[in-house]
């Protein structure tokens, strides 16, 4: 008896903590093209390199290289939304990570955590072989956003949706 509820409370245990459940993202490879994106054409977001930010609501890039990999960070800030991005992607141009945050000035007493699905990438050429100053680059990301009301009576609520983006380093 006392073997089955060892076993009992192990296997519950397991199951709880996560051990067999991976956190980790697979999202890929980049492609190298010009190849844009069509899903949501409308709502495409510019984001163009500069070394400081002049204009805060015009979306801001700024690209780090070195040997092992490379980090792309996109930001854009109106005053009422602010919109963060950031990439990394390593020197095989594989997707290494993808963190996307949202935040507007409406406080309601809610949390809202944003996860990114999947990301599709494309370069005009490879950064790691050609000059990085002269980027452009489109993408597609996929984000499950998922609602946590402030209130113990509302329920959480998730959704999907996806985020395009354009940049360009001239």
């Amino acid at each position: 008896m006392k073997k089955g509820l060892y076993i009992l409370f192990l296997i519950l245990f397991l199951n709880c903590t996560g051990i067999s459940k991976s956190d980790k993202q697979e999202f890929g490879k980049v492609k190298i093209g010009d190849e844009m994106f069509t899903q949501n054409p409308q709502s495409e977001n510019l984001f163009i390199c500069k070394d400081h930010v002049e204009d805060f609501d015009n979306g801001f890039s700024k690209i780090e290289l070195n040997p092992e990999n490379i980090k792309i960070l996109n930001s854009k800030n109106d005053g009422y939304e602010s919109t963060q991005i950031e990439f990394v992607i390593d020197k095989n141009l594989k997707i290494y990570s993808v963190k996307y945050t949202y935040s507007d000035d409406v406080e309601d007493g809610s949390k809202t955590e944003y996860k990114v699905i999947d990301a599709k990438i494309n370069i005009n050429k490879n950064p790691f072989e050609q000059n990085s100053k002269q980027i452009i680059s489109s993408y597609l990301l996929t984000i499950k956003e998922t609602n946590i009301p402030g209130e113990f009576w509302k329920f959480k609520k998730e959704r999907e949706y996806y985020f395009k983006g354009k940049i360009e380093c001239k």
